[in-house]
């Protein structure tokens, strides 16, 4: 799969499947391998596309703080729409993805079909607690000092939207050190900073009027916030996902693919009336 330099960063993407692109981004220390239950049913009518922001999987990783935000993030999603010559597209993203799914959002609502906002805390602009603030402050301490293995055991531990995840099976804590694992530590502590002092967005969400899925797993530590949203963008429609944590498209694929495709193909009737696009 290719790469683009987007913003002097090599950026990393996927393309599968054609019909009208469907963009979508994973969380803080993922990767598009995460979408590995989507890919097979996305791309049977869809243009899925998949990427890696800066700090992530097989994007580059700047070493120079600066080079990091969620307004940066999306700046890059823009540069890379751009780039394969998309005007419009389903845009979305989970945790700190829809965060920059959001973002770009509202700066560029031109070229956004419908929003999905997918377990994210973020995407609120609601502050962390400062358990969470003090958490992520000591990941970013221990990347930089003992690297990923290090991070993983304890995000496995002490992170609720990881432990959760974790604690199904054996499986699931394998693949989840294995996520950890394929970051870049400098990138990754550079992401965590970006996360924690992001400004907050939450008095500009009722500017958005596309058609909004909010998805979210019924144990998401995130629930209350995408409740919020859920207030706060009249246009937008929630969906709970039962028995599932903050990696709902991992904890429930079926239901996950089921619900939001059912949301696109709502949409597509629309844009096929000339109302969405």
């Amino acid at each position: 799969m290719p790469k683009v330099l987007i913003n002097s960063v090599s950026i990393y993407y996927e393309s599968h499947g054609c019909g009208f692109p469907l963009i979508l981004t994973y969380g803080l220390g993922g990767n598009t391998g995460e979408w590995g239950p989507q890919v097979s049913d996305f791309s049977k009518s869809y243009h899925l596309i998949l990427w890696d922001p800066r700090g992530h999987g097989q994007s580059d990783s700047p070493p120079e703080q600066e080079n990091y935000s969620l307004s940066i993030y999306a700046k890059d999603l823009h540069e890379l729409m751009n780039h394969l010559n998309i005007p419009k597209a389903y845009v979305g993203g989970l945790s700190m993805g829809g965060s920059i799914a959001t973002r770009f959002s509202l700066n560029h609502p031109e070229r956004v079909a419908a929003l999905l906002i997918i377990d994210s805390l973020s995407a609120s602009g609601v502050p962390i607690s400062p358990e969470i603030r003090a958490m992520r402050e000591k990941t970013i301490q221990m990347a930089e000092t003992q690297g990923m293995e290090a991070i993983a055991e304890y995000a496995i531990a002490n992170n609720p939207n990881i432990a959760s995840r974790a604690r199904r099976n054996p499986e699931a804590t394998k693949s989840v050190r294995e996520m950890f694992l394929a970051l870049d530590p400098i990138g990754y502590a550079n992401a965590v900073r970006a996360l924690i002092t992001a400004d907050s967005i939450t008095e500009k969400l009722p500017q958005i009027k596309i058609p909004t899925l909010l998805l979210v797993g019924e144990e998401d530590p995130a629930l209350s916030a995408m409740r919020l949203i859920h207030d706060k963008i009249t246009s937008s429609r929630l969906i709970i996902i039962p028995n599932a944590g903050h990696l709902s498209n991992l904890d429930q694929p079926e239901i996950f693919n089921m619900e939001l495709l059912r949301f696109l193909t709502e949409m597509d009737s629309l844009n096929s009336k000339g109302t969405a696009k």
